[in-house]
């Protein structure tokens, strides 16, 4: 039981110098032979991450902590946005300044080279070197300032794409949904930019961990989930040896795993004790999580993702980040594949604002499930006269590769 001078700390915060007086496990699990001890060596902590997720430490027999956490709940920036999404307001009303088919040809050179540069730099850190903030920049400055400009054709290109590498394209589809959806709250580009950069390096402390582990096509055994949440303390340990990088960054990286129930990890953080930051990017990272191809599972429809995610409102996540999170995508997401009541087969191809169940889409297979000779594309919300007496409706969400549609053969 924590007294008045024990302190429960994540194993991510332990130093030299602390003095463990319990564990969150039982003593004889662990290799430790004394129950109490002084943190003498950094092999002390190595052991103490790879057995327990927090231990309790006695600051009156040796070091305080230092929560990284607390830093950025102090942050003014982070109050003014809880206003915003509390109150539904919006500090920056954008308009789009591009058609989508004007931004197309623009976002699919920002996707092309974010997605190399993406592979040098996470590559550069599997070699032991720090985060380069100007390959990050690289990456950012292009993919947000198309996503300002018109969201729809970018957004398009994150889901037509072919994706290679989970790891490396999720960092990219992360860093374009966090922009989109941070242009969606009413954002700055300030705060669009810094939710962004959070997203993309958030999973750099993967890089420590053992491919055969990350590939693993089987279920993790005990040990190796315990290896894979430790990519949380190695990205921010890298991170906060790089250059440039800020505190609100490397929080985001701490606590996109934080659940608002406290069922998340590393600390168990309940409601807006985990920035707001955090919290959206818990958010986005379960949902390109369910809708991308992983080693160890097949991708659900965005569709259905995003009823998941709703369902986990307020349990997983807040409840009105996820009712915005909802709006900004819409019922069926730009990219997703959608079967009309007719039986016809569609691609969804940018969003209506105003009649979310009415996007734009491209008609693929007709009734029998035959491909169309021509691609016709369709404003549900603007239909053709020859719809008028039976008008096109969305019938429900497909997965990915229903019908044998690869999707990244539309990548423009």
């Amino acid at each position: 039981m924590e007294t008045q001078t024990e302190k429960k700390v994540s194993t991510l915060y332990l130093k030299e110098g602390m003095y463990v007086s319990s564990l969150d496990r039982p003593w004889l699990d662990t290799p430790f032979l004394m129950q109490g001890f002084i943190i003498q060596d950094p092999d002390e902590i190595l052991l103490l991450k790879k057995y327990c997720e927090h231990v309790f430490i006695d600051t009156d027999k040796g070091v305080d902590t230092e929560q990284y956490i607390h830093e950025a709940q102090k942050l003014k920036s982070h109050e003014r946005i809880e206003r915003c999404i509390v109150d539904n307001t919006k500090l920056v009303e954008y308009v789009d300044t591009k058609t989508s088919t004007e931004e197309m040809p623009v976002a699919r050179m920002a996707i092309d080279d974010a997605s190399n540069r993406v592979v040098s730099l996470m590559e550069s850190v599997k070699s032991g070197n720090n985060v380069d903030i100007k390959q990050v920049k690289g990456v950012v400055e292009p993919i947000l300032e198309s996503i300002v400009r018109n969201p729809e054709a970018l957004m398009w290109l994150t889901q037509m794409r072919h994706k290679d590498s989970y790891t490396y394209s999720h960092s990219v589809d992360n860093c374009a949904l966090a922009i989109a959806f941070g242009r969606h709250l009413g954002l700055p580009k300030d705060d669009l930019n810094t939710l962004a950069t959070g997203l993309l390096v958030m999973d750099i402390g993967k890089m420590k961990i053992p491919p055969e582990v990350l590939n693993k096509t089987e279920p993790l055994t005990e040990d190796e989930f315990r290896l894979v949440r430790g990519h949380v303390g190695h990205s921010v340990d890298i991170l906060k040896k790089s250059e440039g990088i800020g505190v609100d960054i490397i929080n985001i990286a701490l606590t996109h795993h934080e659940r608002f129930d406290g069922s998340g990890y590393p600390s168990g953080l309940v409601g807006v004790q985990t920035p707001v930051y955090g919290r959206i990017a818990a958010i986005i990272d379960c949902y390109d999580a369910m809708t991308s191809k992983r080693p160890y599972g097949s991708p659900v429809s965005a569709y259905a993702a995003l009823q998941e995610i709703y369902n986990w409102r307020n349990k997983y996540f807040q409840e009105e980040l996820v009712e915005q999170f909802l709006q900004c995508l819409g019922v069926f997401p730009t990219g997703s594949l959608v079967e009309m009541h007719s039986g016809e087969v569609a691609i969804v191809m940018a969003q209506n604002k105003t009649r979310r169940m009415s996007p734009q889409i491209m008609l693929l297979l007709d009734k029998n499930k035959k491909a169309y000779s021509e691609y016709q594309v369709i404003n549900l919300n603007n239909q053709p006269s020859e719809y008028d007496e039976n008008p096109l409706t969305i019938f429900r969400g497909l997965d990915p590769g229903a019908y044998g549609i690869d999707s990244a053969e539309f990548y423009l």
